[in-house]
């Protein structure tokens, strides 16, 4: 189990407060241990501690409001530096913008991963010039962002100031619990009062100057009607004003300001309605509770939160943003003249009691710190925008690891300048391949090596992984440097193509000696890994995967007798003897279903104008089309209205091969019958006779006679796509490689 920090500025009363004694208690209950700092001389806890939390008072904070003339400051980062290098912190979580910058400096130049957890709306509340910097250079550092809207999430990513968002809001605990100071309502209310409530500590943030002008216009008509505030008194530096121009009114003896109350559900249970009047908000939390406690509730759809809690006129009344004092008064007005309205939305509002159950909330929040927990992935590739590189993004997309990635094509957007890091690199790759062209292949892992050194030095990862052999060759001497393990992904071409091999072959053996772990797609490949000098035992066999959520749902008996190719129009697919072994099944069936075949080609590529010539001189342009590159929806869809798919592959004649082509089990996990060659990683995943049929490379009359047998015998073909869709779902999908990565990628890395 890990070590966990949690900082907040104080315990005081409020949301954050409660909120980080919540996260705490869930990650005791899940068997962490948790310290929760706050700085020195900071005001007595209010909350009670869940048992088993180790209560720590740190460097004194004030000082950072000051930031940078405080000359206090930097001892108390060095305090807190020393703290978290001393105690060994697997994980350091920052409530609220401030303790969360605080933690991401003083792990500056550590492994150890800092969540931030924002509680409100960050536009809504703009930070000082210094704090703002802090927050543009250190924020995309952070391992994750946990925020309680969707709306903060997608701010903070269209700020790029995040890498990772995770949206957990606050939970509810019902009954609401009870702590001192105890102020009973019925007490300061007379009987038969009806009550106007909103709760807060923060008058201007809460708007409460906009319920007061409200309720001054109300008050005259509903004599009734009392307004309290509980959690500020009539001192409050951010009421005075009002309170002072309003002092003679009759209304101000029905105006109570309570301060602190600790049992505010006796508070929910008193009041007719609850108004929201807030400026801003993360999630506000007095809102939830009333809606558990079965208030009529009223607020103004700030950012952010309302809107995510409330359904207009179904569990309460939402106002638009730029809602004045008129329309809240006319709303309040309306509310206040229907009691069965009010009881209504009452009851509607109390399904939020399930909505936010605190079990379920806990689940979110564990699960979105579980990745926290795992080392921390250096991902280095050639490419992610190659429509090709679909395993590259579902690596990125689906590996349950930490994750920084940069990409040798990409110099970081329209504003590098907010990436340096991706700036340095692809530069560094673009001077690798210059050096490669010219035939200077040692001197072609200087740049890419020394940025990597770098990035690794700035980013401090547990493991770095390379995507492809030949990408791995320019970086491999940064991660030597550094000490960091490195495991290397190796795709095809990169452990197959002579000119590659030919190139590279010194290099790989460096390269065989100084990678940790090396996973490739299929037996041929470890064997040629192997004759470079690989150790057999640090070589995982792993094929890409098919994504199962998009690959299903194919009938190929009674689908027509259509034949799909998918792949580049490269030697290596063999496009050409795809067609020529079509053309020659066509010509060997009967009439009737030589009539309906087609064949469909999607892909482009340099072989194209020969297959366009080949299509041709064959007479086949109504049979055969060419329909360009595809997204995978598409492919998808493509493979549930054929009969099979028809994949050729063969060595090219510079020696490029494949690992195991992705769209094979693609095929297979839809259900679809392949009809494949005896090359490279096939035979591994498509059996002979039981999932699909294969045929020696180039072997063009084995490849029609296939052919002519699953479009012949649509039977057979239901008969093999079932039993490929029960192999491929239970061995090949991405999750399973996705699986087989993680485990190679934790046994690698490095301890903390």
């Amino acid at each position: 189990m890990a070590r966990i920090l949690i900082h907040i500025h104080a315990l005081r009363t409020g949301g954050a407060e409660r909120v980080a004694l919540q996260f705490a208690a869930w990650l005791l209950e899940a068997g962490h241990t948790v310290v929760l700092l706050t700085p020195c001389g900071v005001p007595a806890d209010v909350f009670p501690l869940p048992p088993g939390l180790d209560r720590r008072w740190g460097p004194p904070d004030h000082g950072l409001a000051r930031l940078p003339g405080s000359a206090a400051y930097p001892f108390k980062l060095l305090a807190l530096a020393a703290l978290l290098r001393r105690e060994r912190f697997d994980l350091a979580i920052g409530l609220t913008t401030r303790p969360a910058l605080n933690l991401l400096l003083a792990s500056l130049g550590s492994a150890r991963p800092v969540v931030v957890a924002e509680r409100n709306y960050p536009p809504a509340k703009p930070l000082p010039l210094p704090w703002r910097l802090l927050r543009r250079w250190l924020y995309p550092q952070a391992a994750l962002q946990l925020v309680q809207t969707a709306r903060i999430g997608a701010w903070l990513e269209q700020q790029h100031l995040a890498q990772r968002v995770a949206v957990v809001p606050n939970p509810i605990t019902w009954p609401l619990p009870v702590q001192p100071p105890r102020v009973d309502p019925a007490a300061l209310l007379p009987q038969g009062a009806q009550l106007l409530l909103a709760v807060g500590t923060k008058p201007l943030q809460k708007g409460f100057d906009r319920l007061l002008a409200a309720f001054a216009r109300l008050a005259p008509a509903a004599p009734a009607w009392w307004l309290a505030l509980p959690g500020v008194t009539a001192d409050h530096p951010e009421l005075q004003a009002l309170l002072v121009a309003s002092a003679t009114a009759p209304w101000r003896e029905r105006l109570l300001l309570p301060g602190p109350v600790g049992n505010l559900a006796d508070w929910y249970d008193r009041a007719q309605i609850f108004a929201l009047t807030s400026r801003y908000e993360g999630f506000p939390n007095v809102l939830v509770e009333a809606m558990a406690a079965g208030c009529a509730c009223l607020a103004i759809d700030c950012p952010t939160g309302p809107r995510e809690l409330l359904q207009h006129d179904h569990n309460g009344v939402l106002l638009a943003e730029d809602t004045g004092t008129d329309g809240l008064t006319a709303a309040l007005a309306a509310l206040m003249a229907d009691p069965d309205r009010r009881h209504r939305l009452g009851v509607a509002a109390t399904g939020v009691r399930q909505q936010l159950a605190a079990p379920l909330v806990k689940e979110l929040f564990l699960q979105a710190l579980a990745p926290c927990l795992e080392p921390k992935v250096l991902v280095l590739a050639p490419t992610r925008r190659s429509p090709t590189e679909t395993f590259v993004r579902a690596n990125l997309a689906r590996l349950p690891l930490r994750q920084v990635a940069f990409f040798g094509d990409e110099f970081g957007g329209a504003r590098p300048w907010r990436r340096p890091g991706q700036l340095a690199y692809g530069l560094a790759i673009t001077l690798s391949k210059a050096c490669s062209r010219l035939g200077w292949h040692r001197l072609a892992t200087v740049p890419a090596s020394l940025v990597t050194w770098l990035l690794i030095r700035w980013h401090q990862p547990d493991v770095v992984l390379a995507e492809f052999g030949f990408h791995a060759a320019r970086v491999m001497d940064g991660a030597a440097w550094a000490k960091v393990p490195l495991v290397v992904h190796f795709r095809g071409a990169d452990a197959s193509a002579d000119r590659r091999l030919g190139q590279l072959q010194e290099r790989y053996r460096r390269l065989m000696r100084l990678a940790g772990a090396l996973v490739v797609k299929s037996a041929p490949m470890r064997q040629v890994l192997v004759g470079l000098g690989a150790s057999p035992a640090a070589i995982t066999i792993s094929p890409s995967g098919a994504n199962a959520e998009l690959f299903h749902g194919g009938c190929p008996g009674q689908a027509p007798p259509t034949v799909l190719f998918v792949g580049r129009f490269v030697a290596k697919k063999a496009p050409l003897d795809a067609l020529a072994a079509f053309a020659r099944a066509r010509a060997a069936a009967p009439p009737e279903l030589a009539a309906a075949m087609r064949l469909v080609l999607v892909g482009e590529g340099p072989l194209r104008p020969a297959l366009e010539q080949q299509i041709q001189a064959l007479g086949l342009g109504r049979q055969v089309e060419l329909a360009g590159l595809q997204p995978p929806e598409q492919v998808a869809a493509r493979l549930r209205q054929c009969r099979c798919l028809l994949l050729p592959s063969r060595t090219a004649p510079d020696g490029d091969a494949e690992g195991c082509p992705v769209v094979v089990l693609e095929a297979q996990l839809a259900g679809v019958p392949v009809v494949s060659t005896v090359h490279a990683g096939i035979p591994e995943v498509v059996l002979d006779g039981e999932t699909g049929l294969l045929a020696p490379e180039g072997d063009v009359p084995r490849l029609a006679e296939a052919l002519l047998q699953l479009l012949a015998e649509p039977e057979l073909a239901a008969r093999l796509g079932q039993a490929g869709q029960r192999r491929a779902s239970s061995r090949f999908t991405v999750a399973h490689h996705v699986d087989t990565l993680a485990a190679v990628l934790r046994e690698q890395a490095r301890p903390r």
